[in-house]
C-alpha cells in the first residue's frame, strides 16, 4: 500500500538538512519530492542548535558550502520579502596561546584566499565589542566582519516554505521504519503504519537517526552521536544584544549574546556519547549517562573560560541545552552515495555545522541529484573515505567523540 504517488525523491527528516535539500531539489523542473518526518519540522537538532555561522572554515570544500548558506539566506529573503532573523555582527577570535594564535593567523590568511575581510584588534577595540571579554598581555584578537548567527528554526522554516512553494510536498508525523530494497537498491521506505512509499532516490537526512536507519541496508555511516551543549544565562547589563559571537581556541569556548545574556558552549573533556541504535524518538528531555546535567564539564571547563570571560562570576544560568551532534572522525558531513549500493544517498554528519553548511548541502545534493558537476569537490565528503568501519563498535564511536573534543572553532 502507498500514501504517496511514488516521488521521484524521499528526504527522510524534517530538520535544517531535510529541508534545505528539499528548497534546492524542488527547483529542478518536473522532479516530484516527499519529505518524510516524524514529528514536526525544526523540531528535534535543529532547534537545539547555537546558529553559528563562520564563513571561512577548516578546507576550501567547508568553506564553500558555509558561503552558501549565505547566499541561500540573501536568497529567501529576497523570495519571500521577509528578512530572516541573521545577526550580521561578524566573528571575534582571541587568543593568546602560540597555538591559539597560529590558529587565528592561519583563519586571516584563508580569508584572504576567499577575499573575506578580517582586521587585528588591539585589546581595547576586541573589549568594546564583546564588553564581557577581558583580554590578557599579548593576546591577540581578529574580526571577521562578515559572520553572524541565526535562529535555526527560522532559517529551516525558510526553506520549507521555499520548497513547499515550489510543490514539495511535505509529510510530517509520519515515521520511517525501515528502507526498502531489492537486492542491492535501495527502492522507498515504510513507515510505522506500514504503508511504504517507493522513489527513484532515497535520501537520508535524518541527523543522529541516519545511522540506524542506513545500517538496515548494510550501510555504516561513518559518524557518532556526540554530545553538544550549551549554558545561557540570564540578562546582563555587560552583555549586549547585537554583538559579535566570540571564538575562544584557548579555552575551547565559544559565546554570543541571547536576548540580553550570553549564550556559551564549552567543549567536554571526556567523551559523552550515546550509541546509534538506542536514541529516542525525541531529544527533548533527553539525557546522557555520563555527566547528564553538564556540571561537569562545566566545571572542567569554567576555570579557563572565566579567565577570558570574567563576567562569568556575575552571570545567573538561567538555561542549560544538551544535544546530540553527528561527528565524523574527521569533523567533515558525509554527503554523497554509498559504493555497490543503488538509490541511496546520505546527507548528514555535519559535526556541529548543519545550520551553517545547510546551504551548501542542499545544493550539493541537488547537483548529485541532477547529475550536473558538483559545484565543490566530494572528496572531502564522501561516505567512504574511512574505509570499512563499524558504525555500532564502541572504538569507532569514541573515535568520533574525540573529533568533538578537538574541535576549537565555532
Amino acid at each position: 500500500m502507498s500514501i504517496t504517488n511514488h516521488p521521484d525523491v524521499v528526504v527522510i527528516g524534517g530538520g535544517i538538512l531535510g529541508c534545505s535539500i528539499a528548497s534546492y531539489l524542488s527547483q529542478q523542473p518536473g522532479l516530484t519530492v516527499t519529505v518524510i518526518e516524524r514529528g514536526g519540522l525544526a523540531e528535534q537538532t535543529t532547534s537545539q542548535a547555537a546558529g553559528l555561522l563562520t564563513r571561512i572554515r577548516p578546507s576550501s570544500g567547508l568553506t564553500a558550502l558555509a558561503t552558501e548558506t549565505f547566499e541561500a539566506i540573501d536568497r529567501l529573503e529576497q523570495g519571500s520579502g521577509v528578512q530572516l532573523p541573521l545577526q550580521r555582527a561578524g566573528s571575534l577570535q582571541v587568543a593568546a596561546s602560540a597555538s591559539g594564535q597560529h590558529q587565528l593567523e592561519t583563519l586571516a590568511l584563508r580569508a584572504a584566499e576567499f577575499g573575506r575581510k578580517t582586521e587585528w584588534l588591539d585589546n581595547s577595540e576586541a573589549e568594546r565589542l564583546s564588553p564581557w571579554l577581558a583580554l590578557e598581555e599579548g593576546a591577540r584578537a581578529l574580526f571577521l566582519p562578515d559572520d553572524g548567527y541565526i535562529d535555526p528554526y527560522a532559517l529551516c522554516m525558510a526553506y520549507a516554505r521555499a520548497a513547499r512553494r515550489n510543490g514539495v510536498r511535505f509529510l510530517l508525523h509520519h515515521e520511517v521504519t525501515a528502507l526498502v530494497g531489492s537486492g542491492d537498491r535501495v527502492t522507498g521506505v515504510r513507515l510505522s503504519t506500514g504503508d511504504t512509499v517507493q522513489a527513484g532516490l532515497v535520501i537520508d537526512a535524518a541527523g543522529p537517526w541516519s545511522t540506524a536507519l542506513a545500517r538496515q541496508q548494510g550501510i555504516n555511516l561513518a559518524m557518532a552521536p556526540i554530545r553538544s551543549h550549551y549554558w545561557i544565562s540570564a540578562p546582563h547589563p555587560r552583555i549586549a544584544n547585537g554583538g559579535p559571537m566570540t571564538i575562544l581556541p584557548d579555552s575551547g569556548a565559544y559565546a554570543r549574546p541571547e536576548v540580553g545574556g550570553l549564550l556559551f558552549g564549552l567543549r567536554d573533556s571526556r567523551a559523552v556519547y550515546a550509541r546509534p541504535d538506542a536514541l529516542p524518538d525525541s531529544l527533548h528531555g533527553y539525557s546522557f549517562d555520563v555527566d547528564s546535567t553538564g556540571d561537569e564539564a562545566l566545571e572542567a571547563g569554567y576555570p579557563a573560560f572565566q579567565r577570558q570571560c570574567q563576567v562569568l562570576e556575575e552571570l545567573t544560568l538561567a538555561n542549560y541545552i544538551s544535544s546530540i551532534s553527528s561527528y565524523t572522525p574527521d569533523g567533515a558531513p558525509l554527503i554523497g552515495t554509498m559504493p555497490g549500493v543503488g538509490g541511496f544517498l546520505a546527507a548528514t554528519g555535519c559535526s556541529g555545522a548543519g545550520v551553517g553548511l545547510s546551504g551548501g548541502i542542499g545544493r550539493l545534493v541537488s547537483d548529485l541529484v541532477s547529475g550536473q558537476t558538483p559545484f565543490v569537490s566530494l572528496n572531502d565528503f564522501r561516505l567512504d573515505r574511512f574505509g570499512p568501519v563499524d558504525s555500532f563498535d564502541a572504538t569507532f564511536i569514541q573515535r568520533c567523540a574525540e573529533a568533538r573534543a578537538r574541535k576549537r572553532s565555532g
